[in-house]
C-alpha cells in the first residue's frame, strides 16, 4: 500500500486497470457477467487514497510527480483474504499433509505449545501485503495483539474472529462475548475490540450454547459470525455417529465425556442451532450434498472456499460449480500456513481456474467485492475515489 501520510500525487500506470466501479457483491449468474477493464490506464493516488482511475491519455503529469509504470499487467483492487490463521505461521512446513484431516490435526497439536518470537508472523504478513492483500479475516487466540500489530504494520486491514474452542473448562466459561483467551487482552485494548467478532471453531469443537450466544451477539452488533463447516469426512462421522478418528482425538480432551452426539450432518446441525443466515461466514464447505448447497444458499449465509488447504489436507474438493451457481455468496481464503504453502489468496483463484475451469470473472469478484461483503467492509473491493490505494496484479491465468 502507498503511504497514507505521503500527500504527494503519485501515478501508477498499467496496461489495464480493473477498478470494479459499479460492481456489487455477486451470486449465481451475476458472478459470471463480463468485466471490463480500462486499457492503458493510470491510477492516481494521494495520501494512500485513490483519487481517480483514468485513461493515460487524459492524465496531466505535473513536473516532479512520481510515475510508476507497472508494465504489461492488469491491476485490480487489493484482494480480500477472508479466512486465515496467522497465529499458526510458525508451523509452516512442519505439519502432515496428504494423510487426512485428523492426521494433520494431531501433527499440529504437537506444535501449539512451542515458544516462538513472532518472526514467522511478521514474514507472513509482509508476504501477504506484497501480494496485494488489502484485508484479512483472521482466526484469533491468545496471540491476538501480536497478529493485530503485525498486520497493521504492513498497511493491511484485519477482522479478528475471536475463537471460542472446546466444550468445558478452561476453554469455556460464562463470560460473553469474548472467549477466555482473548477477553483480558481486549479489555485492555478496546480499540482492537472494534476490529473483533466472537466466533466458533466448529460444530464438533465448540459448545453449542456458546455458538448460539456468539451468533446472537454478532447479529445484534452487525458483525460477521464465522465457523468452520463441513470441512472433512471426519467431522461428518463425528456429528452423525459419534465415531471415527476425530472423535477419538477430541473425546475427553475437547469434547466432554457426556457430549451428546447430534446424529445430524453439519449443515442440518447448524440449522437446528440457528447458526446460519445473513451475517454468517461458513468456511470450507467441502462435504456438502446437493440439498445442503441449496439450503446454505437459501439461508443467506456466506461461504469462504479454501481449496488449496483442502487439497493439501486431502479432505476432498468442495462442489464449487454448484456453490457458485446456487445463489450463495462465495469468497476466498488461504487458511493458515499450517495447511497451506503461502498466504497469497490470489493463488486460491488460480487453483480453481486451472483445476476446475472456474470462470475468471467469478473468481475476481470472489477476491474483491464478495470478500469485502463477507467481512462487512466498506471501502474495499473497488478502486474508487476515496478508497484505500491497495492494488494487486491479476495473475495471467485470470485474464478476462
Amino acid at each position: 500500500m502507498l503511504q497514507e501520510h505521503d500527500d504527494r500525487l503519485r501515478i501508477i500506470r498499467a496496461r489495464t486497470i480493473l477498478d470494479m466501479l459499479g460492481e456489487r457483491p455477486a451470486t449465481g449468474r451475476d458472478l459470471f457477467r463480463p468485466l471490463k477493464g480500462l486499457d492503458n490506464a493510470a491510477l492516481l493516488v494521494r495520501g494512500g487514497r485513490v483519487l481517480d482511475v483514468l485513461p493515460w491519455k487524459s492524465v496531466r503529469v505535473p513536473a516532479g510527480t512520481p510515475v510508476t509504470d507497472m508494465g504489461d499487467v492488469t491491476l485490480m483492487p487489493g484482494s480480500i483474504n477472508a479466512h486465515c490463521h496467522l497465529q499458526l505461521s510458525h508451523t509452516a512446513g512442519r505439519t502432515l499433509f496428504g494423510a487426512g484431516f485428523t492426521a494433520w490435526l494431531r501433527s499440529l497439536i504437537a506444535l501449539l505449545r512451542e515458544e516462538h518470537d513472532g518472526t514467522a508472523l511478521a514474514l507472513a504478513c509482509r508476504d501477504m501485503a506484497e501480494a496485494g492483500t488489502a484485508h484479512v479475516g483472521d482466526y484469533a487466540g491468545d496471540g491476538l495483539l501480536a497478529v493485530d500489530a503485525a498486520v497493521r504494520a504492513e498497511g493491511m486491514g484485519v477482522t479478528h474472529f475471536c475463537e471460542w474452542f472446546g466444550g468445558q473448562a478452561p476453554f469455556i466459561d460464562d463470560g460473553r462475548p469474548w472467549p477466555p483467551r482473548c477477553r483480558a487482552l481486549l479489555e485492555r485494548q478496546p480499540e482492537v475490540a472494534a476490529r473483533c467478532a466472537p466466533a466458533g471453531h466448529a460444530l464438533y469443537s465448540t459448545d453449542a450454547r456458546v455458538l448460539q450466544d456468539a451468533r446472537q451477539w454478532c447479529r445484534l452488533k452487525g458483525r460477521p459470525f464465522a465457523l468452520h463447516l463441513a470441512e472433512s469426512e471426519d467431522e461428518t462421522r463425528l456429528l452423525l455417529d459419534g465415531e471415527g478418528p476425530l472423535w477419538d482425538c477430541y473425546r475427553g480432551m475437547v469434547l466432554p465425556e457426556d457430549w451428546a452426539v447430534p446424529h445430524l450432518r453439519p449443515v442440518a446441525y447448524a440449522r437446528r442451532l440457528d447458526l446460519l443466515g445473513p451475517g454468517t461466514l461458513a468456511v470450507h464447505g467441502v462435504q456438502l450434498e446437493p440439498a445442503e448447497v441449496t439450503a446454505l444458499a437459501a439461508s443467506g449465509s456466506t461461504l469462504c472456499l479454501c481449496p488449496r488447504s483442502n487439497e493439501y489436507l486431502a479432505v476432498g474438493t468442495a462442489p464449487v460449480a454448484a456453490l457458485l451457481e446456487s445463489g450463495l455468496l462465495c469468497c476466498l481464503g488461504t487458511d493458515g500456513l499450517s495447511s497451506n504453502t503461502d498466504l497469497d489468496v490470489r493463488q486460491e483463484a488460480v487453483f480453481l481456474r486451472e483445476r476446475l475451469d472456474v470462470a475468471p470473472q467469478a473468481l475476481i469478484r470472489c477476491l474483491t467485492v464478495n470478500g469485502a461483503a463477507a467481512l462487512g467492509l466498506a471501502g474495499y473491493g473497488r478502486l474508487e475515489p476515496g478508497s484505500r490505494a491497495v492494488f494487486s496484479v491479476l495473475p495471467e491465468s485470470l485474464s478476462i
